[in-house]
């Protein structure tokens, strides 16, 4: 089996008036993503997809991957894996270049699980789970100062969905962040997780500041308190609060995350399979947190193809640290406004009582809709 064809395709859906939002760091009024395509001389489809700037990561395929690609037997993840990232060591080693393998190595997962006639998470060596439990990301902002009562409406719209987690964007001010918390907190009660993603929003005495107030309200996990290039200040707000520190959406590759663990500077850690390399880097990262006993929940922003692999990812993990009555996995379920996510597949995830079930099909497990694909691509 050879690789016959690799095409990329950039979609956008526009937000409509009242759907745009943000998070500490910028305003969306659009969502942009670059899926892959790959195809093998046997017919066999794979689908991938990248984070991040879709039109530099599609020129990075077409112009450089591409032309590697063809003729590669796509049951080669790791020798291609290293082909591809070995071109662009000595100048990219973080960020678009490793974010378009990123696409390149789901699809040729996709295509091993088909040709094989597995769920990738089988070929991952299976999982010691019956479920996931999904935490509604949502709670961003639609103006600035906060308004909370909106807020409050959406979380409850959550509950009232039955799940069983939320997590709330935060990073625009100490006290607006504590004020929009204590309302969220006090409308959905003791019982539902909480989760704070700050996007990097703070140095580390501006986080540490911020998590003392926020003790009170039961956090799971305090997200991305500081910029990623600052490992210290992770380790710092880590020793110093009571609340569990997560990071690692912002970071590449087995590299990067073996400084992350081996200083300790997260309790959770978070590597989302369409930035750090696919799905053969998640598994190394995931071995570099089992070393570490730190737990690993995946990030996830994107289509349903970038969903899907998150779960075939999240259900391949270990137990970490081992137990008769282990941590739950939580895995990002973002609500945002985004067609991709909802209608790109054309059969939704498998839930039973708010939780995720495994995907049984082969490969991915879904079927892409393409003629959604043409409805909004950017051509």
């Amino acid at each position: 089996m050879k690789i016959q064809d690799v095409k990329t395709y950039v979609v956008s859906q526009k937000l409509a008036r009242g759907e745009c939002f943000a998070y500490s760091q910028a305003w969306y009024d659009s969502r942009t993503i670059m899926l892959l395509k790959i195809t093998t001389d046997d017919g066999i489809v794979g689908w991938g997809e990248s984070f991040g700037p879709a039109l530099v990561n599609r020129a990075i395929i077409e112009h450089y991957f591409k032309a590697i690609l063809i003729g590669l037997d796509p049951l080669d993840t790791e020798v291609i894996w290293e082909l591809l990232y070995n071109k662009f060591r000595d100048h990219c080693r973080k960020g678009n270049t490793v974010e378009a393998i990123s696409a390149v190595d789901i699809a040729l997962w996709d295509i091993k699980g088909k040709a094989l006639g597995l769920p990738v998470y089988k070929l991952l060596g299976g999982s010691p789970r019956e479920y996931l439990v999904p935490y509604a990301t949502g709670m961003y902002r639609s103006e600035i100062p906060t308004n909370n009562d909106k807020l409050v409406k959406e979380a409850m719209t959550y509950v009232d969905q039955d799940y069983k987690a939320l997590k709330l964007k935060i990073g625009f001010g100490l006290n607006d962040d504590v004020h929009a918390v204590a309302a969220v907190r006090k409308a959905v009660g003791p019982g539902v997780k909480l989760m704070l993603d700050a996007n990097h929003a703070y140095n580390a005495s501006s986080a540490v500041q911020l998590s003392f107030r926020l003790e009170e309200f039961g956090i799971t996990w305090f997200e991305e308190p500081v910029p990623p290039e600052d490992i210290n200040g992770y380790v710092e707000v880590k020793a110093k609060t009571r609340i569990p520190v997560a990071g690692g959406e912002a970071e590449f590759c087995r590299y990067g995350f073996n400084e992350l663990l081996s200083k300790r500077a997260v309790d959770i850690v978070q590597p989302d399979c369409c930035v750090t390399g696919g799905i053969s880097e998640f598994r190394k990262v995931a071995v570099l947190a089992s070393i570490n006993n730190i737990q690993c929940c995946p990030h996830v922003w994107g289509s349903a193809i970038a969903l899907q692999a998150a779960i075939h990812c999240a259900f391949s993990l270990p137990d970490i640290p081992f137990a008769l009555n282990p941590q739950e996995i939580y895995l990002e379920y973002d609500r945002t406004p985004n067609v991709f996510r909802e209608e790109l597949a054309l059969e939704p995830v498998k839930t039973v009582n708010g939780n995720i079930m495994p995907p049984e099909k082969p490969g991915l497990g879904i079927e892409v809709d393409e003629k959604l694909i043409q409805s909004y691509l950017v051509r």
